[in-house]
């Protein structure tokens, strides 16, 4: 699994006084299928229409908060995936770079998954076909 190491512009904070302790370090790593359909199960909602009537909405917030936190492989000291309260206690400039950073992570991934696709293949058609 590729993974990807950078350091937060302002960090996580976690704890209190004496006990806080700032952590920058991060670790991504590429996703998996799973973090896909657990990202995607999260991100719905059950929604009441006038009738009384049940239709399932998908939040694309929160679906894209839980594609990201579960890419963290770790944030400091703290193993990931980051909870999604401590993911909204990061400052503005530090969620853009882990987006940024995550999305360098998909691209390198969708790119080898196409090379490897067409490994083997010619671009000329077979004889006699």
């Amino acid at each position: 699994m590729a993974t990807v190491q950078f350091e937060l512009v302002d960090g996580l904070a976690m704890g209190e006084g004496d006990k806080r302790v700032v952590h920058t370090a991060v670790i991504l790593r590429t996703l998996t299928a799973g973090d896909l359909e657990d990202a995607a199960l999260e991100a719905e909602r059950v929604i009441r229409d006038a009738d009384g009537g049940a239709t399932i909405a998908t939040s694309p917030v929160l679906m894209s908060n839980g594609i990201l936190r579960r890419q963290i492989q770790k944030i400091g000291g703290m193993m990931g995936p980051l909870p999604a309260p401590l993911l909204r206690t990061l400052s503005a400039v530090d969620l853009e770079l882990l987006q940024a950073q995550a999305e360098t992570l998909d691209a390198a991934a969708r790119k080898a998954v196409e090379a490897a696709m067409l490994r083997g293949r010619s671009e000329e058609p077979a004889a006699g076909i």
